[in-house]
């Protein structure tokens, strides 16, 4: 939004350059027509007669060109002008002021202003303007010629709008002057045709980008009950819209009632503003302004202020301040957004006047000194990431006008201003303001529609400055969502984006207000919906040409696309699943070597899928987005695959559901069952594809975030860790535990490798008794590779020994036995020594107490290894006590397992008594040492 030039310089050099010398000031703007160009009118010093005269010049942007129009012979108060599409007539309207009786001996007497409107032929300089008028009028008057799609010299049309009287449509006959060689057209003055299409109007404004008049009426409700009919009558404003053709009639396509706060009342003094962009005919009662866009639609904008009916008594000097509020409706989506913002003071108040414009995605609400609203417009989603922000200057600017796409001028000086929102204004919002809903509504900005990863790693950056805020893990989730949404909009077919609003969006709550601070005010923004708005229009079938497609046509698609609205597929379905099947997830049983699959097609297909996700997501890997740990899991049936098969599951199950059209009509079409696009399982596909990505790349920012970047590190891994300090590893722990909390609770897959790199971050990070406890709540995933390095790390001291036992406690069945089998010391030789002999001794062989796939007797392999491990913690505690005691009356409870297996009746081919007798040797020797 910063300053690049004036209009009124730029005027005065295109002047110079065609070699115009006089003295030009007090340039004001006429107005814009449908081609953008703009009308101006100055002040202009003679030379030789030093005389100041009135001069309208036409200024094209594209060209930078400035031409002269029109001169007159003296000094004109002009407000308003239009010119038609061959550049041969001109409109202008004048303001003069008439002073009452006595005004010149008495300042207190009223000043009145009359409108006068004329119409002149710029290519007969000898023709004297018409004046429109029989007498001039003290309501504003305006004119505005409509332009054709396709130049036309046999007539043109204008309108004539007087406020609260009538809007006059004239038919102007064109002849060619035969006299003249050059086109030299003119208006036959004999045949000018009136027509009055608009009687008593309290408002009215003119659309040239589509050629429409939208204009207010009071009209009377439709009486419910028969009840008080003594009593008035009561009416209703009414906002209609007149669509112009060049070849067909015109015809009214909008009626929508109007719930005004205020209803404007008619008085015999006005006070006009005169605004000319857009063409506008209203009084200080009412504030409206429609902006339409070809694709976007229609949107309502009303602003007004209030003041609550009761005051806060504690402060008294809040009895001044007043209430601005505005609303924006959004005819497309059937849905008004109210914002309301208290203790403006009355000062400022009564001269505020915000802009309204359309900046790509959003609609733009800006006030200089006070806020800058961005309003998501919904074009392919529904309306949900508003974004309030403090103004990018507090410089005062009387009025911002849109005129050239988004660049608008200041009404009062004419400096031409940029409406775009700089990025670092954005961040610098999210990182000052303490607003969820507005920060999540900013990364909303960033990721679905900017798609702008670059700006997300700065803002991930503010949020893991810290990383312990309530709101982290709802920003991330933000992140997750809607950087998935992003990232597979980008990658989808032009049949398939219709599946785009089945898919989730946002992690906000559409439907709850917004509030945020801006300086010292509140900002409050709220959603209402509106009903039976396709009735408002009128549909294609009700036009003079229903094939024909304009802005209405496609509004009226657009409100029938949007009332057949399905639910959005929510990560919580997912979640809901994963609760179950993850309680009994172990990748052991798991395992693709071990479990036996039936041989369906089904089952090899999502096989293939899975392997074809990861294959992809590998595929667009680069240096720049390594991850500190290795990508590898040991696990031959990791979590990744399971949560990713779940999540493709209900996905496609939702989008079959949802992406089925109902068939209406005749009664034999009933027994067709439709079926759902074809794409919809590729959808599915991309979208779990993008999931994992989106995953990956927010662990590579978070790792950044918190100092460790792989682009520079040499190590991965665990060697990565043991090189960190301590504060550094904590900090690193904070980071990815919220990032863990953040991906899990959405149902998303975690990259292969992170949970052994977490567990054994956690490790070292944590104290013993803390990394015990997240590993019973399953934070940590003790999986084989990082228990070896866990156990190996761990002195074989009195409290390491215990530790690891502990640890071993907690892991099934076989990966402890694994470690055990690992774990070179005499402990270790007791607790498999243990389960032998209790294998043996109650009829179990040792060959299928090592099997997985044994399941009669699974549960009491469990508990025996469970309880040998108790038992020989229980026993390295007898060897602790008994070292303060007499060591000569202890006995080794091992020694008398192997003298119980020896008496008993078992077979000597089941016992291994190299185990045994290891284990004997090694007990004796450790409790001789010890």
């Amino acid at each position: 939004m910063l300053k690049q030039e004036n209009l009124a310089a730029n005027f005065c050099g295109l002047l110079a350059q065609k070699g115009y010398k006089d003295q030009a000031n007090e340039f004001k703007i006429l107005g814009q027509e449908k081609n953008g160009t703009l009308l101006a009118s100055w002040i202009s010093k003679e030379i030789e007669s030093n005389q100041d005269i009135s001069m309208i010049g036409s200024y094209n942007a594209k060209e930078k060109s400035f031409e002269i129009v029109y001169k007159f012979s003296s000094r004109q108060n002009i407000i308003q002008a239009s010119i038609n599409v061959s550049r041969s007539l001109l409109l202008y309207v004048i303001k003069e002021q008439i002073c009452t009786d006595n005004c010149e001996t008495d300042e207190s007497s009223d000043i009145k202003y009359v409108y006068r409107a004329f119409l002149a032929e710029l290519k007969n300089k000898d023709e004297a303007p018409k004046e429109l008028l029989e007498t001039a009028r003290s309501k504003q008057v305006l004119a505005q010629f409509l332009w054709y799609k396709q130049q036309r010299n046999s007539q043109d049309r204008f309108l004539l709008m007087i406020h609260e009287e009538c809007i006059f449509l004239y038919t102007l006959v064109l002849k060619r002057n035969p006299t003249s060689n050059e086109e030299n057209w003119y208006y036959d003055k004999t045949s000018i045709k009136i027509e009055t299409i608009v009687k008593n109007f309290i408002w009215c404004q003119w659309e040239s980008k589509i050629q429409s008049l939208f204009y207010i009426h009071l009209k009377q409700t439709t009486r419910i009950s028969l009840e008080k009919e003594e009593d008035d009558k009561v009416i209703s404003p009414t906002l209609s819209a007149f669509q112009f053709h060049d070849d067909l009639p015109t015809e009214t396509v909008l009626n929508i009632p109007l719930n005004l706060p205020k209803m404007p009342m008619s008085s015999k003094i006005s006070e006009y503003e005169d605004d000319t962009i857009p063409l506008r005919i209203h009084d200080s009662t009412l504030n409206l302004i429609i902006v339409t866009d070809d694709d976007f639609g229609i949107f309502i904008c009303h602003y007004y202020l209030y003041q609550p009916i009761k005051q806060q008594e504690e402060n008294q000097s809040s009895v001044g301040d007043v209430h601005f509020a505005y609303s924006v409706t959004m005819v497309h989506c059937s849905l008004v957004v109210h914002c309301i913002i208290p203790g403006i003071a009355w000062e400022k108040a009564k001269l505020m006047k915000p802009t309204f414009t359309l900046i790509d995605e959003y609609m733009l609400v800006f006030q200089a000194d006070l806020f800058i609203n961005l309003l998501d417009i919904g074009l392919e989603h529904e309306p949900c990431g508003h974004i309030v922000a403090e103004p990018f200057t507090r410089q005062p600017v009387t009025h911002l006008v849109p005129c050239f796409n988004s660049i608008s001028y200041d009404s009062a000086t004419l400096d031409l201003i940029s409406l775009q929102i700089p990025k670092n204004h954005l961040i610098d919002t999210f990182k000052n303001d303490t607003s969820i809903d507005n920060r999540i509504n900013i990364l909303h900005y960033f990721l679905v529609h900017k798609n702008d990863f670059d700006i997300f790693a700065e803002l991930l950056n503010i949020i893991m400055e810290q990383p312990l805020n309530l709101d982290t893990v709802s920003l991330l989730k933000e992140a997750l969502v809607g950087g998935t949404y992003s990232t597979l909009k980008k990658g989808l077919s032009q049949d398939a984006l219709a599946l785009l609003k089945l898919l989730p969006l946002t992690t906000a709550n559409t439907t709850k207000p917004i509030q945020a601070k801006v300086f010292d005010l509140t900002v409050g923004l709220s959603h209402e919906f509106l009903h039976n708005t396709p009735m408002m229009l009128l549909s294609p079938q009700q036009r003079l040409s229903p094939y024909r497609q304009d802005i209405w046509t496609r509004l009226h698609d657009r409100l029938q696309e949007n009332k057949d609205c399905k639910k959005r597929f929510c990560c919580d379905q997912v979640t809901e699943k994963l609760m179950y099947s993850l309680a009994c997830y172990q990748p052991e049983a798991l395992s693709r070597c071990t479990t036996p699959q039936t041989p369906s097609s089904s089952n090899q297909i999502m096989m293939s899928e899975l392997s074809s996700i990861n294959s992809f997501s590998s595929s667009k890997r680069t240096q720049n987005d390594m991850l500190p740990f290795i990508e590898f899991e040991t696990c031959t049936a990791s979590k990744q695959e399971h949560v990713i098969s779940v999540n493709l599951r209900e996905l496609s199950m939702h989008l079959v559901k949802h992406s089925v059209k109902q068939i209406t009509g005749f009664r034999w079409l009933k027994d067709y069952e439709p079926t759902a696009p074809s794409f919809v399982h590729a959808v599915s596909t991309k979208y779990v594809t993008a999931q994992l990505e989106i995953s990956r790349l927010l662990c590579v920012l978070v790792c950044r975030a918190a100092g460790i970047d792989s682009r520079i590190e040499t190590d991965r891994g665990f060697h990565l860790i043991d090189k960190l300090s301590m504060p550094q590893r904590y900090l690193l722990f904070l980071m990815l535990e919220r990032y863990v909390l953040s991906v899990e609770s959405m149902s998303f897959p975690l990259p292969q490798g992170f949970s052994s790199f977490f567990t054994y971050l956690g490790f070292k990070s944590l104290e013993f008794e803390q990394f015990i406890e997240y590993s019973q709540r399953h934070v940590f995933e003790l999986q084989i590779d990082v228990m070896k390095i866990i156990i190996n790390d761990i002195k074989d001291t009195d409290e390491g020994i215990a530790r690891k036992l502990t640890l071993l406690a907690l892991l099934p069945r076989t990966r402890a036995r694994r470690l055990l089998n690992n774990w070179n010391h005499p402990i270790s030789l007791r607790i498999r020594s243990m389960e032998h002999a209790t294998n043996v001794l109650s009829g179990n062989s040792a060959g299928r107490s090592m099997s997985l796939s044994s399941s009669r007797n699974s549960n009491s392999i469990d508990i025996d290894i469970d309880s040998n491990i108790e038992i020989g913690k229980e026993c390295y505690e007898d060897i602790i006590i008994s070292q303060t005691g007499n060591v000569s009356s202890y006995q080794s409870p091992y020694l008398n397992t192997l003298l119980e297996l020896l008496t008993g009746k078992c077979s000597l081919n089941e016992i291994d008594f190299n185990l045994l007798i290891e284990a004997t040797q090694a007990t004796m020797e450790y409790d001789k040492n010890n």
